[in-house]
């Protein structure tokens, strides 16, 4: 793979990447290009990702401009993967539209790029991973077709191997278990592989679930030499829970082994200083997911409530969606968001034995204490606005009624 008459592109994370080489910006971005070329081949495509408003890539910067290297400016936000986000999308629209290139050389201090290394090899590219990370993760160094350890830390440095060898060891047999505490018994695996690994489950495991035995096959494509033994697992399930610790759930169905995320649907990212900020409508949207046409959202509720009025009934969250809403007009994120703020505010009953199983599965039926469906409104709508009153100094049941009913 290293004929010179190979073409390149070169896409650089610039500030994950200068956090591996322990340096700043006195990174000479020629050098390591010319290094790059006398390796593989030419580096026909280069770009470079950073929010490049922060004064110390000014000289990083110039010399970039210097180079030909492209620079995507990224403004950095409170998730640490959206620069991954936006170089994989480049990565994946230079492939389309660039198909002189047999490679791809990306330059980072993570492996969160699994996922893109993947589609990137599916379309026949060569991928290499440049970094200057001393302990590498060894499910990317098997996934990457060559994987270059940036030797050193100063400016005059130009790539060299890895070196060459198994991937490090886990743990040892000693320490490979926790002595105590609330992961007692469960392996302990370095931080670079369950960086891969978790980065893997919370891309394919869902709050919806996933069988395990599907879960397996998609790890297999993935990472085809992985096996639980690696990293001193007996099984999938165990590797799961030493990575994820409580945020996925593995249960028992009849249909088999599923496993599911249990992240807070109702969530938000964002501090609340942030969330006061926004207009109440764009606050409601990120933090309370609600249906929000009146008109349907009204007709859901009604047909809802009229399913269960024979309080003897029971239906899985998915009949009960395929039942008031047939043609699922309704999106998933608003629907999970109506009946976690129905179950929460005590109008359906949800069994505390589904804890564990994906909401869609879970079974519910109407809260016995439900007068009527009147009653059953007015407990939705105050388990909807009842944490906003607590967030949002501002807010007045004028403001909730006119962001529900807008034309009343």
């Amino acid at each position: 793979m290293t004929q010179k008459t190979q073409q390149f592109a070169l896409l650089m994370d610039v500030e994950s990447f200068l956090d591996s080489i322990n340096t700043d910006s006195s990174l000479s971005v020629g050098e390591l290009i010319t290094g790059l070329e006398q390796r593989l081949g030419r580096v026909v495509y280069r770009q470079a990702l950073a929010d490049w408003s922060n004064a110390k890539l000014r000289k990083l910067a110039q010399e970039c401009q210097r180079q030909g290297v492209e620079m995507l400016h990224v403004i950095r936000s409170q998730s640490k993967n959206f620069s991954d986000v936006v170089l994989s999308a480049q990565a994946l629209e230079c492939q389309r539209t660039h198909a002189n290139l047999n490679g791809f050389i990306l330059a980072t201090g993570e492996a969160d790029l699994l996922p893109l290394v993947t589609q990137l090899k599916a379309f026949g590219s060569t991928v290499v991973a440049l970094t200057g990370d001393s302990s590498p993760n060894s499910l990317w160094i098997r996934q990457c077709d060559e994987y270059i350890q940036f030797a050193g830390s100063s400016a005059s440095s130009a790539p060299a191997p890895a070196t060459a060898g198994a991937p490090a060891p886990a743990v040892s047999s000693g320490s490979s278990r926790n002595a105590g505490g609330k992961n007692a018994g469960l392996p302990v695996i370095p931080p670079a592989e369950k960086s891969a690994l978790l980065a893997f489950f919370k891309e394919h495991i869902s709050t919806n679930g996933l069988m395990m035995d599907e879960l397996t096959v998609k790890l297999k494509e993935q990472f085809p030499d992985f096996t639980p033994e690696l990293v001193h697992c007996r099984n999938l399930a165990e590797v799961i829970k030493a990575v994820g610790g409580k945020q996925f759930q593995i249960a028992e169905t009849d249909e088999g082994v599923i496993v599911s995320s249990a992240g807070e649907r109702n969530a938000s990212p964002l501090p609340l200083e942030e969330l006061r900020r926004l207009k109440f409508a764009d606050y409601m949207q990120v933090t309370r997911w609600y249906i929000e046409d009146g008109n349907i959202r009204d007709r859901v509720l009604h047909n809802i409530y009229a399913l269960f009025e024979d309080k003897g009934r029971v239906l899985t969250n998915d009949e009960l969606h395929n039942l008031v809403d047939p043609d699922h007009i309704v999106d998933e994120r608003p629907w999970h968001g109506t009946i976690f703020s129905l179950v929460y505010g005590a109008c359906l009953w949800e069994s505390p034995e589904d804890s564990n199983i994906p909401l869609p599965r879970r079974h519910l039926a109407l809260f016995r204490t439900v007068k009527d469906e009147e009653d059953f409104l007015i407990r939705y709508y105050t388990s909807l606005f009842h944490k906003a009153y607590t967030e949002r100094p501002d807010l007045t049941a004028r403001m909730c009624a006119e962001l529900m009913h807008p034309d009343s």
